[in-house]
């Protein structure tokens, strides 16, 4: 009477198997959402670590040379390459390559790649060489952010709704406002738009 009692109490193998094959549909419906959350999440921890780094040595040398980074911009080649030199000097730099737009890139040590396009205009790529977007890949054809609302991609504390490239801006301008956006190719015009009376 009691093993009776026991065998009705247990889960046929059809339950078990139905149960199993749920699980298993809702976690192959999640688990890549989850996963692109997490990278996100690393990316955007990636890009504001990268942008801290790099906005403390610019700052660095600005106030030992006693120039801005705009002010670099438009200084000689000779003072630009001084400017470059320092900064790179500031960073532990594992090694240099130059990119497809003939920018010269630092590795550190942290694995970020930084594109130096201009003393105010700096590209972290915060996987180096790693894709999505490599050193040799055209800036026109990096992969850039896509947003819902133009709010999101311009909110630099939140990008809550922004899905990220490993590619960041850092720009550096006027009156010494840094800055760091997820990539798009009008990010120096988005980070500092000209004022018109």
């Amino acid at each position: 009477m009691k093993n009776i009692l026991l065998k009705n109490k247990a889960f046929t193998l059809a339950e078990v198997l139905i149960t199993l094959g749920v699980i298993g549909v809702v976690a192959a419906m999640t688990i890549p959402i989850v996963f692109a959350n997490v990278k996100q999440h690393e990316y955007k921890t990636a890009g504001k670590k990268a942008f801290s780094i790099i906005n403390n040595a610019v700052q660095a040398v600005s106030l030992e040379d006693g120039m801005t980074p705009e002010e670099y911009a438009t200084a000689t080649d000779i003072n630009k390459q001084h400017y470059f030199d320092n900064l790179k000097n500031k960073l532990i730099v594992i090694k240099t390559e130059t990119d497809a737009q003939g920018n010269e890139v630092i590795f550190t040590n942290d694995g970020f790649a930084y594109h130096l396009a201009n003393p105010n205009e700096i590209y972290a790529d915060i996987n180096g060489d790693n894709g999505p977007t490599k050193i040799n890949t055209p800036m026109a054809q990096w992969k850039q952010v896509e947003y819902e609302d133009q709010e999101d991609l311009y909110d630099t504390a939140g990008w809550e709704n922004v899905v990220l490239s490993d590619v960041f801006y850092i720009g550096f301008g006027e009156d010494g406002k840094s800055v760091i956006l997820p990539y798009i190719q009008n990010a120096s015009a988005v980070a500092f738009p000209t004022q018109t009376p």
